[in-house]
């Protein structure tokens, strides 16, 4: 089988898409009370991906900082950057949620 040499990207049509991505298209309305509650309960069943809840998400990175450093950490802990984002990203989140509840 032969192997198909992919196109290459537009790079000038990313660019393009993350800067429309980062503009906002209206000014964000302030949250009239705080929300404290917790998390919404999903209806899915065990085994069932959730109807309201994306399965992936585009970071745009802000600079070659972070990126780097994923790579350095997952490499020092021997996983793939994607299992070592996750694991960061959910103790970043469980700092965030104990932060809100002090």
């Amino acid at each position: 089988m032969a192997i198909k040499k992919r196109p290459q990207a537009d790079s000038a049509a990313i660019e393009a898409f993350g800067a429309a991505a980062d503009a906002p298209t209206e000014p964000p309305k302030p949250p009239a009370v705080p929300d404290r509650s917790p998390a919404p309960v999903s209806n899915a069943q065990p085994g069932e991906w959730p109807a309201d809840v994306a399965k992936t998400l585009l970071i745009r990175w802000p600079d070659a900082a972070l990126p780097t450093e994923l790579a350095a950490v997952a490499a020092l802990e021997d996983r793939s950057q994607h299992k070592t984002a996750l694991r960061a990203l959910q103790r970043g989140l469980d700092v965030l949620r104990a932060e809100h509840r002090a």
